[in-house]
Parts: C-alpha cells; structure tokens; sequence
C-alpha cells in the first residue's frame, strides 16, 4: 500500500520506514513508506500492522498506544491487522516483538498525528500549542468555545506527514494511562461467538478439500483407485499433483467420506528412528557447532575447582497442541489467489505460496483471520493444499484439519539434548562452564535462545549445533529458550545440593545482573522462600529466565503423591521494562506458566517409524483446570526501559523450577522431560 494512495483517500496518513527491525538492529531501507496511522474525513482512526492477533492482547495493546496518544477511547481506534493488501509488510508474529517493535512505532506514528492535530488547532485559534490539548477525539484551548473534533480540524484537508526524527520515547510521546480502564476491545466478539476463525470461514460457491495423507513420514504415493468414491453423492473431483492427492466435494460430510472411500497403495520407506533413540540421534548427528560465549579457560577453570558436575538433559519433542486446529480457505480468480487463513505470517505465507505456485507475490492476498492460539507456528501446509485444490477445481476451496491430522502433520517443537559440565567451589562460587547444547533441526538457530549463561562464570563455553530431526519441526512458544533453561537452571540447583546450599542463595552468590537479581528477589519475597516449610512429599523450587528482552523469576510449590505431581502455587517476578497493559501482560505470564507446566510434566510426542502416535487428547495430556496452581505474578514497572516481550518469557524458567521442586520432594534427580512418568 503506497502512502501516496493513502494520501488520497484519507484525510491525514502518518507514514515510516518500509519494514520493522527490533531493537538495536540495523534499519531496513528501501521501498515506499509504509502507512501507519489514518484519520479519515469521519474523524476515525485507524492503525495497521502486519502483526497477527493470538489472543495474546496485541490488538488491544495498540488500540490502548493510539488512544494514550490521541486521548481517545480505545474502541475509537480501528486496529487493521495481517490483511497483505493493507497493512505494511512484517516478518511475523513471533519472539514477542509486537509492542516493543510495531507498539512503539504505532506510538510515534500516534504522537506524530498528535503534534499535527494540535498544531492546526493552534494555528486556527491564534494561540500556541502549549495552550491546546487533545480531549475525547477533540482539540481544545481552554474553554468550550475553542473546541473542534478530528473531523472538523482536517476539513478541507489531505495530509501526509512521516514520523520526524524528533519523536521518540521520553520526548513527544504522552505519558501511558491507566490501562485498566478500559475492556479488550476484542472482548465483545470473542464471547459471543462473533469472531470468524479459518474453522469459521465460508464464501460462496465454496468446496471442502480432503488431502490424501500418506500413512508414515517419507511413504510415497504409487497408485489410486477412486471407483468408490465417485459414487459419494456430492464428490466433485480427485486432484493429483506428483504425491500430492486430494479430494473436492460439495459438503465437509461428502469430503470426508470421499476420502474414506478412496483406495490407495503407498510406497513406505524404512525408518528406524523412534522417541525411544532420538536423545542418541541428536548426538551421533550433530551437524557444527556454533559457539555463542566463550571466555576464560575451561582447563583452568575446572582446575580452580574443589567440585565438578556432570549432567546430560533431555526435551523431547511436544506438540503445539493448540485448541483450534488449522484451516483455510483459497480462491482464484484471473490467475491471483485469495486466501483466508489463521497462520502467524501473511507475508511469509505469501512468499511460500507465491513460490510453490510459481506465481508472483503480488499476485498472492493472504488475510488471517481471528487463531485460537498455538504461539508458534500453525500447519504450514494448509493454504497451500487449499490452493491446490482449488486451482485444479476452479471454485473455491476450504481445507480444514482434524484434531489427527493437526497432531500428526503439523509442526513440533524441537527436541534436543544438552551436556553440561561444570566447576565450583566449596564457598559457592562457579569457576567453569562448559555447555553443549543439540537441538533437532538442521541449523542451531531455534536452539540459541536462552543458551547463554547469566551467570558471573570466568572460564565458559557455550555452543549450540543443530541435528537431525525425524518430525517436522517449528516454532514453539520461546523456540529453544525453555529447553536451554531447562537445563541450565536444573543444573543450577543439582550444584547447589551437592554444596548442600539454599538455590536461591547459591545463585545470587553468583548473580550480579541487577535486574535478574531484582526480579528472583521479589519472586522469592512475595512467594516467602526463606519462611517456607518442609513438609513430607512437599518440595520447593525455584529458577531464573530471560526471553524477548524480559526477565522473570518463578518459585514453585509442588506436591508428590501417588507417583503424581500437582503444582500448588507459583510466584513469578516479572520486568518487561515499561508496561502498556498491565492485565495483558499478566494474563501471558500466567498462560505461559501453565503452558509450561504440561511441557514439564506430561507432554511428548510418541513415534516410531515414521509414525505419530500421539494422534490426540486422548493420549496427548495437556494441563486441565484442575492442573492449574494458584498463581501470583508480581509486575516490576521500569518506566527506564522500553516495553519488551509478555507473550514468552514466563515460559522459560517453569519447568526447571517445576524439576528442582520435584527433586527437593522426593530426592529424584530430574535430567529430562517429562518428569511425571519418571516417578513410576
């Protein structure tokens, strides 16, 4: 969308650079300014993001930006977002960088918008700007009769302006309001069952799309039979394309049981790699390592110490597991695609599509629809077999996951094993850190997350190499950061045992970072650690995160019994820098505690042989309402930095605060996830 269009048709556009970059990157250059902020000639503001709303707030959080800008309710503001026709191109939904990369600029945009509106009213009154002040939608300068709404002010007007050098954080920008005031404004449609999700979406004329799925992973397609399946009343088409094979028909019902009627004959290859080998996998095929810290000597290091540690550490894989599974509807027309869909990345979607089509980005509109959840990615496949589909049928199609297809053929976290071996002293100290970390997957880059060591270590060596991975991995809420850790902070604690020192002491002796310092202080202090009473089947736990530029500490209280764990409460100190939405920021952490909770207890995909076996809930076990703990989140405001990621750090220390509390109840040493069926 070129400003010069906006221009036209609104009355003022606020305008900056083409592409995001998050903080301390290098700005992208090139390309028409992109359109961030409209007032058309109602007085209705406008905003547009690529971002993709989760149910994480972020549509929320803008509108509150805008509106502390504007001094504007929030429902006043229209927040357009992930429509590839409308908003400006952004690399996805992911490492929650929606706030403190688009928040921010959609805050300068709305500043930008702010000096304008005032200086009109200025300049039309014959007073200064100090004089005028934004009100409910209106300019005023002291009393009723020097009173004009948006509308009125740019009456006349077309207006373009880019967002001046001079407008950042601690300058232009209005101070945040009170972000309790007002409701979600998404609230409304989510519970009375308005939201159109990709499940939810039709258009005229449409089909439903049924894929032929292979029966293992790799099996290839050799012959198909449909003299059944043309019998289904309502079938309309086989489509064929290589090993790609679907069916169309007229009803989801007729789909499905035109697939069921389909004969098919596979080539299967032989897979030997199941859960049960992947921790010896992922070592024998490691590809290189890449160092991420490194100082000091390990020899010396381990010479310096009275104690040295082994452990080795193992995540397996998980399933997204998310509640809605994935689905899309695709339609041509004169050769371009439309699709509706509920992935993270319209753009991204776009250029996946554009190229497995073989057709250009602009001929491609991806438009995301309301995603009921997964933070992380969804079936990365689904519009294209729309596509597909409808291409060789020329209508409309929709293709529309079961609950097996989405658990077998969408993407896992990465599954990895990590070698720790360590020094310290008899005082307390750690003089070495020798860290190995091999993550599924063929390039180290999910498994970089959380891989550094916060702690004040002289001799260190961190190194991260990807590996071979048998399941179709992807993101998942934090990438590699839980499982890293995972890891470090279950190693944290096993040192602290064997000094037969408190965890939470034997960190901050090694802990000067003041802001890790201060959020593991105030979590222990509201959770009351150092009064904490032992009691049989009982345990404590705590450990210490950072992720997306947060920090986060978390203490945990469990309780063992029967061979079954039960988290009882969590505490969790959590320092996002400045806060836009203190409820948003809330409602994260506590979704990303009990997310990490199963992760930690009960959660793994079975394979073997090419071949999910964890094809649902029924084998699959997420945490339930009677899973969730009592949990506490204090919010540490530092109006000093800028707002950084909610959506994931309070993920990343749960299941090794989790582990440390199941194994100062029992005196187990956890070394891998999950730990429930570790207990029988």
């Amino acid at each position: 969308m070129s400003a010069t269009t906006s221009a036209q048709k609104y009355t003022l556009t606020v305008t900056g650079p083409p592409r995001w970059t998050l903080p301390g990157e290098p700005p992208e250059v090139g390309g028409d300014p992109a359109v961030l902020l409209t007032i058309d000639r109602s007085g209705q503001v406008s905003v547009y993001s690529g971002k993709v709303e989760y149910g994480q707030g972020i549509r929320h959080g803008f509108a509150l930006t805008v509106a502390d800008e504007l001094s504007i309710s929030p429902a006043d503001v229209d927040v357009v977002l992930a429509d590839t026709a409308r908003v400006p191109w952004d690399r996805g939904t992911t490492g929650s960088a929606s706030m403190r990369t688009v928040g921010v600029q959609l805050r300068r945009a709305a500043a930008t918008a702010r000096r304008v509106l005032i200086d009109l009213a200025a300049d039309r009154w014959g007073v200064k700007a100090a004089d005028v002040e934004l009100v409910d939608g209106a300019a005023r300068a002291g009393s009723p009769a020097l009173t004009l709404d948006f509308a009125a002010l740019l009456d006349g007007l077309s207006l373009q302006r880019d967002i001046p050098d001079d407008i950042g954080p601690g300058t232009e920008l209005a101070p945040a309001e009170d972000a309790t005031r007002a409701r979600r404004v998404d609230a409304l449609e989510k519970v009375t069952g308005r939201a159109r999700y990709s499940q939810d979406f039709v258009v005229p004329g449409m089909l439903h799309g049924k894929v032929i799925r292979p029966p293992t992973y790799g099996a290839k397609l050799v012959d198909i039979d449909t003299a059944r399946a043309e019998r289904v009343p309502g079938f309309v088409a086989l489509v064929r394309d290589g090993d790609f094979a679907g069916v169309v028909a007229e009803t989801e019902h007729a789909a499905t049981y035109s697939l069921e009627s389909v004969r098919v004959r596979w080539e299967e290859s032989r897979d030997d790699a199941s859960d049960w080998s992947l921790p010896s996998l992922l070592q024998e095929h490691a590809g290189e390592a890449v160092v991420l810290q490194e100082s000091g000597s390990l020899d010396e290091g381990m010479g310096e110490a009275d104690g040295v540690l082994d452990g080795t550490y193992f995540a397996p894989y998980i399933s997204n597991a998310q509640m809605e599974p994935s689905a899309a509807v695709a339609s041509w027309e004169d050769g371009k695609l439309s699709v509706w869909c509920g992935n993270r990345g319209p753009f991204s979607e776009r250029a996946q599509l554009a190229g497995a089509l073989g057709i250009s980005e602009g001929d491609v509109h991806v438009m995301t629809l309301a995603v009921g959840g997964s933070f992380g990615t969804k079936t990365p496949t689904v519009s294209l077999e729309a596509a597909r589909l409808a291409r060789h049928a020329g209508r409309p199609v929709k293709v529309a996951y079961t609950r097996s297809e989405e658990f077998i053929w969408s993407t896992v976290r990465p599954a990895a094993l990590i070698e720790i071996k360590s020094g310290f002293t008899s005082g307390g100290k750690i003089t070495a850190w020798d860290y190995r970390a091999f993550h599924a997957g063929e390039n180290a880059f999910r498994g970089r997350r959380g891989a550094m060591t916060p702690y004040d270590v002289p001799h260190t060596r961190v190194a991260v190499a990807g590996s071979v991975s048998p399941l179709q991995h992807g993101s998942y809420r934090s990438l590699g950061g839980a499982v890293n850790h995972f890891a470090r902070e279950t190693h944290m604690d096993r040192m602290a045992r064997r000094l037969e020192m408190d965890p939470a002491e034997f960190r901050l002796r090694n802990l000067s970072h003041p802001r890790y310092r201060r959020v593991l202080e105030a979590a222990m202090d509201r959770f009351g650690w150092s009064t904490r009473k032992r009691r049989d089947g009982v345990g404590f736990g705590l450990a210490v995160g950072f992720d997306a530029g947060s920090y986060v500490a978390e203490c945990v209280e469990v309780e063992v019994r029967d061979q079954q764990v039960q988290v009882r409460r969590v505490t969790a100190a959590f320092d996002c820098g400045a806060i836009v939405n203190p409820d948003g920021v809330r409602n994260q952490v506590e979704g990303s505690i009990v997310m990490g909770i199963g992760s930690a207890l009960w959660e793994a995909v079975e394979f073997d042989g090419g071949r999910v076996l964890t094809t649902g809930f029924n084998r699959y076990r997420v945490p339930r309402v009677m899973d969730t703990p009592e949990i506490e989140v204090v919010l540490i405001e530092d109006d000093s930095n800028p707002a950084t990621g909610a959506g994931e750090p309070g993920i990343v220390p749960i299941a090794a605060a989790v582990a440390n509390a199941v194994a100062d109840a029992t005196g187990l040493v956890i070394e891998q996830l999950p730990i429930e069926p570790q207990l029988r």
